[in-house]
């Protein structure tokens, strides 16, 4: 019984490796595309997960929901060592909310 329990759980791990590589793809095209629609560039083309937490989805069911955080910088700034931080959630695999400041508050201005 012990071997059965050791098993189930090393394949937990495995799978929640690999569905955390997914999930980090995922973001890291979504803050591509939404940095380059900005016209933004997304620093060290990384994003770096927060946060991982459980959910009840409207079924019911548990989903699992995860924060990334990002850096990126305006391609037009004259400083270019400035960095803005922003962050993005995921539940399952889909994009739920993007926080971007500067971009919110360039759209605010221009």
């Amino acid at each position: 019984m012990d071997e059965i329990l050791i098993i189930l759980l090393i394949l937990a791990g495995i799978w929640y490796w690999w569905d955390t590589q997914q999930c980090s793809e995922i973001v890291l095209l979504a803050c591509q595309k939404k940095c380059a629609d900005a016209g933004l560039q997304l620093l060290d083309s990384t994003v770096c997960r927060q946060r991982t937490w459980v959910r009840r989805g409207p079924a019911g069911g548990l989903q699992l929901c995860r924060l990334y955080s990002f850096e990126y910088t305006s391609n037009l700034s004259s400083d270019y060592n400035k960095r803005e931080y922003g962050y993005i959630v995921l539940i399952g695999k889909q994009v739920v909310e993007t926080n971007m400041p500067q971009q919110d508050s360039e759209r605010l201005v221009h």
